[in-house]
């Protein structure tokens, strides 16, 4: 006979990074998804480490503050979203404390002021411009979704997704309907979804090629929905297929366009990379030169050309690259230029001493973070660099290392682009006296 789990009543104290509500019980830690701080709640205890212990939540004795109706009937199923039980306010001010528990791991962060996150009012909802669905079946049931929590399960979605633009989710019904008529069907492991100001741009994923008639299949779905480019990967980037490419994907910020291909990485949340570019370019200022790494599309490049006289973007990614260059053309930009290099290569970073020296470096590298940059950074006489990340872990041991080697750490803006989740975004001013 199984054993009972066992329950334990318990108090939600906070939230911590990853979303779970942190109780005690009997001296140990206890983490519970999807609880309020000043939630008091029976937590069934699911897994049991030497110093701590994780659970589920069985029933909310009391409800905390700061607790709100999720409004999602997938909520704790899907793994898209993990704060959609907490006030937006809440969800701002626990993303701070997020960043503050980060920075406190490493000691010569631990004075850097943390301001109070930004958010988007009234964009907590609808603001997703992209997203992934995971396609699978199982036996005759076709699931199209987003992964559960902490799994690679799909969460099945019903035909409409929250935070999802409209657009987007409009698509999830007619799409569940288009994959169950393809002949590739079964090798067709995720769709990627993404809208520009104007039209929608498909990625379907395929393990195999399809055939003329899916083909047709596809440009008859294209037509009838609207989509403005539908394309086909196997495998790398480098292999796209177009199957419809037409109308232009593109975005405004302040008075420049910036056209983007589907499979090219722009913010999830419109109005917040707004603030997030104006945010930026506050802290960079303005002067002679300026470097922007990992430039992409020239989402920091173009408007940095608006306050310095020369802007070099580098970014590894050629195709992006090249629409960087494309859209600083159409802003008639003549004092930007472009350059591949690979920045996770220290040999390839070096080659940027052959560039002219910068008043301002600016940073927005991917998830894991720019640790070849920054210690190749250090060596050089930068004296003000601004730091984008999306990842506070990275962030925290990248400006570690910067400030031990001189830099100081001034400013410091939490922006929320991700509501409803436990993500964000960061910028970060630093500068090197003398």
């Amino acid at each position: 006979m199984a054993a009972t789990a066992e329950r334990v009543i318990v108090q939600i104290d906070k939230v911590v990074p990853g979303g779970a509500g942190l109780g005690f019980h009997e001296g140990s830690a206890l983490f519970v998804p999807f609880t309020a701080p000043g939630d008091r709640i029976v937590a069934e205890v699911t897994k049991r480490h030497s110093n701590c212990l994780f659970g589920r939540c069985v029933e909310i004795l009391a409800a905390g503050a700061e607790r709100t109706e999720p409004a999602c009937e997938r909520y704790t199923v899907c793994g898209g979203c993990q704060l959609r039980h907490l006030t937006p306010a809440c969800q701002q001010r626990i993303k701070g404390e997020f960043v503050r528990e980060t920075l406190g791991r490493f000691p010569n962060l631990r004075d850097g002021e943390v301001l109070p996150a930004w958010g988007v009012e009234g964009w907590e909802d609808g603001y997703r411009c992209r997203a992934s669905f995971k396609v699978r079946w199982v036996g005759s049931r076709l699931l199209v979704g987003f992964f559960q929590a902490a799994s690679h399960h799909i969460a099945d979605l019903p035909d409409h997704c929250p935070v999802l633009d409209r657009r987007l989710s409009a698509l999830i019904a007619p799409l569940r309907a288009l994959i169950t008529s393809l002949a590739v069907c079964q090798q067709l492991p995720q769709v990627d979804a993404v809208v520009g100001e104007e039209g929608v741009g498909l990625i379907f994923h395929l393990l195999v090629s399809p055939g003329q008639p899916d083909r047709e299949r596809l440009q008859q779905f294209a037509r009838q929905q609207g989509i403005a480019q539908l394309w086909l990967q196997r495998g790398r980037k480098s292999g796209l297929q177009a199957v419809v490419n037409g109308a232009e994907l593109f975005y405004r910020l302040e008075s420049q366009r910036l056209s983007f291909h589907p499979g090219d990485f722009i913010q999830a949340h419109r109005e917040g990379n707004r603030l997030l570019v104006q945010e930026a370019l506050r802290q960079g200022g303005a002067g002679e030169v300026a470097w922007d790494l990992f430039c992409g599309i020239g989402n920091f490049t173009l408007p940095l050309a608006q306050r310095f006289a020369r802007v070099v973007g580098v970014e590894g990614y050629a195709p992006a690259l090249q629409r960087g260059e494309a859209n600083a053309r159409e802003a008639q930009l003549s004092g930007v230029c472009f350059r591949a290099l690979d920045l996770f290569q220290e040999r390839q970073i070096a080659r940027l001493a052959a560039e002219p020296a910068a008043d301002l470096v600016l940073l927005d590298p991917p998830r894991e973070g720019a640790l070849a940059v920054v210690k190749w950074l250090i060596g050089t006489s930068i004296k003000r660099l601004v730091y984008v990340s999306c990842n506070p872990a990275t962030f925290a041991r990248d400006a570690s290392l910067l400030v031990r080697s001189g830099f100081r750490l001034e400013r410091l803006q939490p922006i929320d682009l991700f509501p409803q989740t436990f993500h964000l975004e960061l910028v970060a001013l630093f500068v090197r006296p003398g």
